[in-house]
């Protein structure tokens, strides 16, 4: 099987814990004592096998739970219980025209979108009701928007309520997957998880947003649900420095409140008596924080920034812990 470069990457950043800037910077390391004379790819090979990760061993299993797919996977194996059933849907691509089938599944590991393509297995696909275990075979894994997906087409087995095969309670949800990158190496769409201290920080604004849709409220109307008794928001933005760039942050709602370390109805308050916040503000400059969100490019400014839809504050301790071990 041949192995990618980003694929290496993930799998030596799953299995060892550390984070992406440490890795590469050992690739480029690597890269330089051979004197150039081995590629990117073969000194990620290298690397891995130093770091006790063993690729071929991880790559070659087909049987997976939810939280083990990775994008790039093939022939791939997945027994999981059908959570929710979407309508078949017709599509048209140039000459082409066809159908194709989508579920929401999930095991005690989490939920994952299944996509088919193939008419046989469409039509089977009907007999499927919510509550039932498929056991898909020859599926293959694609990213779609920051979402996995399990899609399977011509080649691919699909069993309804097979014998000898069950699945737990399905739990988590349906979750964007994230890549842990530094953010010099961040690009337009990315959806990733950055880490880095805070280095300067904005008042909270606030805006008239519908209660329905949290759109926002123009003239007491929402464009959605007509006239509304709108809430106000909260945004809150930061810069973000990491070492290797620094970047502009924006978040909403309770990621305020995980960013600030208050409750909602506090966040609240800022609005009444602006001044409040200076403690607070004086009290994050200088924290560290994980985040996970996405990247968008400001047409403006010319610029990307970093809109964040979780925010944890970095235990600095645990964190030295990993560099050293």
């Amino acid at each position: 099987m041949q192995l990618n470069y980003e694929s290496i990457i993930q799998k030596i950043i799953e299995i060892t814990g550390k984070n992406r800037a440490e890795v590469e910077s050992k690739i480029q390391q690597k890269t330089k004592e051979l004197s150039e004379l081995v590629s990117r790819d073969g000194a990620a090979h290298i690397v891995a096998n130093e770091m006790g990760v063993k690729l071929y061993d991880l790559f070659s299993k087909t049987s997976y739970k939810v939280k083990e797919l990775k994008a790039g996977l093939q022939n791939v194996e997945l027994v999981s219980k059908i959570v929710e059933k979407y309508e078949t849907r017709t599509f048209k691509k140039n000459e082409r025209t066809g159908r194709v089938a989508s579920m929401l599944v999930g095991d005690e590991t989490g939920m994952v979108r299944v996509v088919i393509w193939d008419e046989v297995l469409i039509n089977k696909s009907d007999e499927i009701n919510v509550g039932d275990i498929i056991k898909l075979q020859g599926g293959y894994v694609k990213e779609n928007n920051g979402f996995r997906e399990v899609h399977a087409g011509s080649k691919s087995i699909l069993e309804i309520n097979p014998v000898n095969e069950s699945v737990g309670e399905v739990t988590g949800k349906h979750e964007r997957s994230v890549t842990s990158k530094s953010l010099n190496a961040l690009e337009v769409n990315d959806f990733a998880e950055v880490r880095g201290t805070i280095v300067q920080l904005f008042d909270p604004k606030f805006y008239p947003a519908c209660p329905e849709c949290n759109k926002k409220v123009q003239d007491g109307k929402c464009v959605s649900h007509g006239v509304v008794k709108f809430n106000f928001v909260p945004i809150l933005n930061f810069v973000l420095d990491d070492g290797s760039d620094n970047i502009r942050v924006v978040c909403f709602r309770d990621v305020v409140g995980e960013v600030i370390g208050v409750e909602k109805e506090k966040v609240q308050g800022f609005m009444d008596n602006p001044a409040s916040f200076q403690d607070y503000k004086n009290k994050i400059l200088g924290r560290q924080f994980v985040l996970n969100g996405k990247v968008t490019k400001n047409m403006m400014f010319d610029r990307l920034e970093f809109t964040a839809s979780k925010a944890q504050e970095l235990n600095v301790q645990e964190a030295l812990q990993d560099i050293i071990s």
